[in-house]
């Protein structure tokens, strides 16, 4: 499946590499790209490249913040309707929300997930506690991929956190974390029925996968952009074909997304195949 893969990415020009000079990360930079075969219950085949490669995920990383928030939710910690105040520091602009306001935490996250709102992002990650986020993640072995910052500027940021490194991951940790959703491993079948209800509405990103795919497909998704960087991960869904597709490039916006969509089409005709070979 690798050397399949690898063909793919190629094809899509995702096999290029972004120099420090073009990175604000002042480094150079590859895409790091996974794909999950989940058509064989019980049996993924995975394919991987530059899959544990390390990159700035932006917006995409809102997705391990929800799933610590569903997790927190279905062990009783919290509820979908309890409602949280938004402190000035967390206020973005652009947002939904305004200081003042005391959403639900249902509305928090729909918030998050369906505008990717970065207010509310800030609002969530201090309601889960970003280092139970970040536990989160160790549980599943991501090593690496811890939430360390909201979306502010660091002067803005609480005590103890101005100075961290930022967030980064890999593709390779976003599919671990959708097969464990895939899988009810977080908060079990209400869990798994939650976080992908949350990733259904998810409204930015429609020039990348989904514009690779047929109105048939189901698409459950998260995306990030922020200067160079463009993302989306996501479990696919059409008929027998079913998937999790996660990209992580260090490539802009108008040059990424017409990149995944070939990419996410070649993979979603591969995933149509009649047989799993």
């Amino acid at each position: 499946m690798d050397a399949r893969l690898a063909k793919l990415v190629e094809a899509a020009g995702l096999d290029a590499m972004t120099p420090a000079s073009e990175n604000p990360d002042n480094e150079d930079e590859w895409s790091s790209i996974c794909l999950v075969d989940l058509r064989k219950p019980g049996a993924p085949r995975v394919a991987g490249w530059r899959a544990r490669n390390f990159v700035y995920p932006a917006s995409t990383y809102k997705l391990y913040v929800l799933g610590e928030a569903i997790r927190q939710v279905c062990t009783g910690k919290i509820g979908l309707d309890d409602h949280y105040p938004v402190e000035p520091h967390n206020v973005r602009s652009g947002s939904r929300l305004a200081e003042g306001d005391e959403p639900s935490l249902s509305e928090v996250l729909r918030l998050m997930m369906m505008y990717s709102d970065n207010t509310a992002a800030n609002v969530a990650i201090d309601i889960v506690d970003r280092r139970n986020a970040t536990a989160l993640m160790h549980a599943m072995g991501c090593q690496g991929s811890e939430i360390t910052r909201k979306y502010l500027s660091r002067d803005l940021e609480d005590p103890g956190y101005a100075d961290v490194p930022g967030t980064t991951s890999s593709a390779l940790h976003f599919a671990t974390f959708l097969y464990a959703v895939e899988t009810a491993c977080i908060g079990g079948g209400r869990g798994r029925g939650l976080i992908k209800a949350y990733m259904a509405t998810a409204q930015t990103g429609q020039d990348r996968m989904r514009a690779g795919l047929p109105p048939s497909a189901t698409l459950y998704n998260k995306t990030g952009t922020w200067n160079t960087f463009s993302s989306q991960v996501a479990i696919v869904e059409d008929g027998e074909a079913k998937y999790i597709l996660c990209v992580l490039t260090a490539q802009e916006t108008e040059v990424a997304s017409p990149r995944i969509a070939k990419l996410t089409a070649d993979i979603h005709a591969w995933m149509s195949e009649k047989s799993v070979r």
